[in-house]
């Protein structure tokens, strides 16, 4: 299909789906599904769509029992965006189409949708900006020190909360000795709020470590050095385990975890 007919043909739904593979990096139908608050089956028939179009690519594992296709866009699929936004005089995002996926995303951004979802009026991720547009947001600011893996805006029952969060990578080097690995690597995701000679204007900062002990760690150099930005720690496992809204939150020298939204307040 050639990139004029593409564009025309495109509905907005198909447009959207295009634009989140092409700044999220990839996605499942389920995802897909959460995101444009479809059904699993309607996401599913606008993903071969775009697939037949040529537009997106696919594959899935050989190891993965579940079988599920992981979707992303290709160099036609961006150009075609690239157009549909040039046309509309809309501002192209940089490295379209380029992007690696984000853990962020999995673990806290697609949550965060599904629970605004199931409590509507209650709850809701107002706003969500990925690694590349919270690098902007930052630099804005005068933050450019910073390296975030995205920011976002929680209201629930009547409160606000912007916040920005970082995910834990593991240890830092293809060797690290086994006394240094629950520590490689974690101060990196500090470095930048420590160079800062002001608050960063956000009400809570997140930070997802990979296991329980590399949070015991963060939490305990931030105890020993506390930053001005209120700071609260989680595990994977407890957002796999849980809504990411839940007291699954530990702000440094309390004992108890809170909800996302009473971080900062």
């Amino acid at each position: 299909m050639d990139e004029q007919g593409a564009t025309r043909r495109l509905s907005p739904r198909r447009r959207r789906i295009l634009s989140y593979l092409a700044q999220h990096g990839s996605a499942s139908t389920l995802d897909v599904a959460l995101v444009c608050a479809v059904s699993r089956l309607t996401a599913h028939r606008d993903m071969v769509w775009l697939h037949e179009a040529g537009l997106v690519r696919r594959e899935r594992s050989a190891e993965d029992r579940t079988h599920t296709w992981w979707y992303g866009v290709t160099a036609e699929g961006a150009e075609v965006l690239r157009c549909a936004l040039t046309a509309s005089g809309r501002p192209v995002p940089l490295q379209l189409g380029q992007r690696p996926s984000s853990a962020a995303d999995a673990l806290l951004f697609l949550p965060l949708v599904e629970v605004s979802r199931r409590n509507p009026g209650r709850c809701e991720l107002f706003q969500w900006l990925a690694t590349m547009e919270t690098s902007s947001w930052l630099r804005q600011h005068d933050l450019a020190q910073l390296r975030a893996d995205g920011y976002g805006v929680w209201l629930q029952d009547g409160r606000c909360l912007r916040f920005l969060v970082h995910v834990d990578r593991g240890p830092i080097g293809d060797v690290v000795a086994e006394h240094e690995r629950s520590a490689s690597g974690l101060g990196g995701l500090l470095a930048g709020y420590r160079r800062a000679d002001r608050l960063v204007p956000v009400g809570a900062v997140f930070l997802i470590a990979q296991d329980a002990e590399r949070e015991d760690r963060l939490r305990a150099d931030l105890l020993r050095r506390p930053l001005r930005n209120v700071l609260a720690t989680t595990t994977e496992q407890l957002l796999y385990r849980h809504w990411p809204d839940e007291q699954v939150w530990q702000v440094p020298g309390e004992n108890g975890r809170r909800r996302l939204i009473e971080v900062g307040s």
